[in-house]
């Protein structure tokens, strides 16, 4: 079963690509102050393209931003809020994959409507998981784990960012697909689970690119596949799950931009018309591609249609596979 037949990121980063619409619209926005919500703590990979992003519209525009950091719940608790706040263009903030797609098919209590509560603006990146194990694995590649956990069901540990993460429902989707048993390990950050890993702990591990690239090129861990459905720029020569057999396997991590329903619809196509202008500067797309993000933009509508694709699809993997967030 293909879960992932879908319109492709690929074809929104082309749109994103060719659509230029300029930011005309800026000085009739708004001259009041625009707070940013990003429902992570600071310092995270979410923040931190946050602020790169909200820098690059700022200087475009001239508008006065401000990123506020509302965490806890998953992104949960800063997404609700900013559901609530008024739709008078002055509330924007970032979601992604888990807190718009993965989260309301999870969560029995999800405090918000993730497709009818939010204004879609844009898309922002995406960017795909990896997976690694210790330099010295007896697994010299996935097919060879894939083979060891049909041998001996469950004795394949592998480790998450967390239950319930990108991370832990793309390898749920694989063992679903492969009709496999493996064993999750959770970990509330990547230092631990990097250490299990070299130290043979666990046997794989799976986390977003940009946050295991780094103990790559350190020669930490060695990669094994990508999950989207092409290789990735920053690791080349690393297959993806598809080519192992797993026909149509595409799982990626994305974020975007959103505001509570009922923005006007001019302030959507404003902020979506500086969103794009500030995804084709060359310096925040080295920064982006260069840690294995692929920069995305678009129009707000494909945005919408792509969300509630998603939403369908994680969905499906979450009821195929099982998983819950315990």
């Amino acid at each position: 079963m293909n879960l992932f037949s879908k319109p492709t990121l690929a074809c929104i980063a082309l749109a994103g690509a060719l659509a230029l619409p300029g930011i005309a619209l800026a000085q009739d926005y708004t001259k009041d102050t625009i707070t940013f919500t990003v429902p992570f703590p600071p310092g995270g990979g979410t923040d931190i393209l946050a602020r790169q992003v909200v820098d690059k519209i700022v200087s475009a525009t001239g508008w006065s931003i401000i990123v506020q950091n509302q965490p806890g719940a998953g992104g949960n608790i800063g997404m609700a809020q900013l559901a609530r706040t008024a739709p008078d263009g002055l509330n924007i903030g970032m979601g992604q994959t888990s807190n718009l797609a993965v989260n309301p098919s999870l969560y029995s209590d999800i405090p918000y409507d993730a497709l009818n509560d939010f204004s879609h603006i844009g898309l922002v990146t995406t960017q795909p998981m990896a997976i690694v194990t210790f330099p010295d694995s007896l697994y010299q590649d996935l097919a060879e784990v894939i083979a060891a956990a049909k041998e001996n069901p469950g004795a394949i540990l592998y480790g998450t960012p967390g239950s319930g993460t990108v991370a832990h429902l793309s390898l749920e989707l694989l063992a679903t697909q492969g009709e496999l048993e493996l064993t999750h390990v959770p970990y509330p950050g990547i230092a631990q689970a990097i250490s299990d890993v070299m130290s043979g702990v666990v046997d794989i591990y799976i986390g977003s690119v940009p946050s295991v690239l780094p103990h790559v090129r350190a020669g930490s861990v060695r990669p094994l596949a990508v999950t989207s459905a092409e290789p990735n720029p920053v690791l080349p020569d690393t297959p993806t799950v598809a080519s192992f057999g797993f026909d149509g396997y595409n799982a990626a991590d994305w974020k975007a931009i959103v505001g509570p329903a009922g923005m006007p619809e001019d302030m959507v196509a404003a902020f979506n018309a500086a969103l794009n202008e500030a995804l084709q500067d060359e310096a925040l797309r080295a920064l982006l591609i260069a840690d294995g993000s692929t920069p995305l933009g678009g129009a707000s509508d494909e945005f919408a249609q792509y969300h509630a694709t998603e939403l369908d699809t994680w969905a499906a993997v979450i009821e195929a596979s099982g998983a819950t967030v315990d």
